[in-house]
């Protein structure tokens, strides 16, 4: 399960998930591994949720989820 995770394991499943966004535009699937790993405890996975939702790139513009993920990546800091 994602959340026994260590620190390392979750910025390992943040750096896929953003090198499946800049080499394969794959957004359905590395949005899924970035809220668990944000779920999990990562912050800059949170944070980068919450810019997604806020810009719109790629998932729809949501500013109630932009400010679920920004509120979650503000409480792991």
């Amino acid at each position: 399960m994602i959340n026994q995770f260590s620190h390392h394991d979750l910025e390992h499943v943040y750096a896929t998930a953003i090198n499946t966004i800049q080499t394969e535009m794959n957004f359905q699937d590395a949005v899924r591994e970035l809220e668990h790993a944000a779920l999990a405890g990562h912050g800059k996975a949170a944070m980068f949720l919450a810019e997604l939702y806020f810009q719109g790139f790629r998932v729809e513009k949501d500013s109630m989820k932009a400010q679920y993920w920004q509120n979650l990546a503000t409480m792991q800091a």
